[in-house]
């Protein structure tokens, strides 16, 4: 028996995937826009942020940078007070500092490697990988985000300046320059994901689509992870983006769950 093949409009139903996607990711950013621009209520900040009176060496050490300014001249230990952070670890002692702080990647590096294969088998699924699934517009998202670094001085604010974390953090450089390099990271990375994985943009027999696509989801991966310290300063230490705005506990619970999903598809890219 002879089987009648099936007319399927593809055009027509890719167009309508992607103003699906398109409408979801716009709702997302609005959310996420709005949650973050909420200021953290003045009860809640006033009661848990109370000052804690140390000696001057602890100031040194565990909390280089409370106020959110990352100067590299803060050298002055004259005063012997530290504000505690709404999540109260800047004050806790080095060595918890050093753990929290050795918890929280060796967690997200396992959860990264757990979902590898989820993400990497999605495009193997009948039609969500074939029109729901479009990691090429993540390469989109990076280079937005690249291209803010230069245009929001904010972002300082959130590089853990050295000795942060008990001691643990001697990264050498300024705040300024590591904010533009990882911009620079991101807009190149970004491209080279989207243009490896986009139809859109022909390549030409020298170039492999696939090859470049993993590449760069690779250095990508390896620049979230890297970048991932300065989300965790903001929790620890209380750091604000946008400047004057705070966030709960919760919004940096959320933040780091949405950073294991970003890992776990670019890892599933590679």
């Amino acid at each position: 028996i002879n089987q009648i093949p099936v007319q399927v409009d593809h055009k027509q139903t890719r167009t309508l995937t992607m103003q699906y996607i398109v409408s979801i990711f716009v709702l997302l950013v609005c959310q996420v826009t709005a949650f973050n621009n909420a200021p953290v209520p003045r009860s809640s900040t006033s009661r848990i942020s109370s000052r804690i009176v140390r000696s001057s060496n602890a100031l040194h050490q565990s909390s280089p940078n409370n106020n959110n300014d990352n100067n590299d001249n803060d050298n002055d230990t004259s005063s012997s007070q530290i504000v505690a952070s709404p999540s109260g670890i800047n004050i806790l002692p080095n060595w918890k500092q050093q753990a929290i702080f050795a918890g929280t990647f060796g967690t997200l590096i396992t959860s990264t490697a757990l979902l590898k294969p989820v993400f990497h088998n999605i495009p193997n699924l009948p039609f969500v990988g074939q029109y729901l699934w479009h990691p090429e517009l993540l390469g989109l998202i990076f280079v937005l985000a690249g291209v803010s670094h230069f245009f929001v001085d904010d972002y300082q604010n959130i590089y853990p300046p050295k000795g942060t974390w008990g001691g643990l953090w001697q990264l050498p450089g300024s705040a300024k320059f590591h904010v533009e390099w990882t911009g620079v990271a991101e807009i190149v990375g970004g491209v080279g994901l989207f243009v490896g994985l986009s139809s859109l943009i022909p390549l030409g027999d020298s170039i492999d689509g696939a090859l470049l696509a993993s590449s760069s989801a690779a250095a990508l991966l390896g620049l979230a992870i890297a970048i991932y310290p300065a989300n965790f300063y903001m929790w620890t230490h209380g750091a604000e983006l946008p400047k004057g705005v705070g966030m709960e506990d919760s919004g940096h619970y959320g933040r780091f769950v949405a950073q294991i999903v970003l890992c776990g598809i670019l890892a599933g890219l590679i």
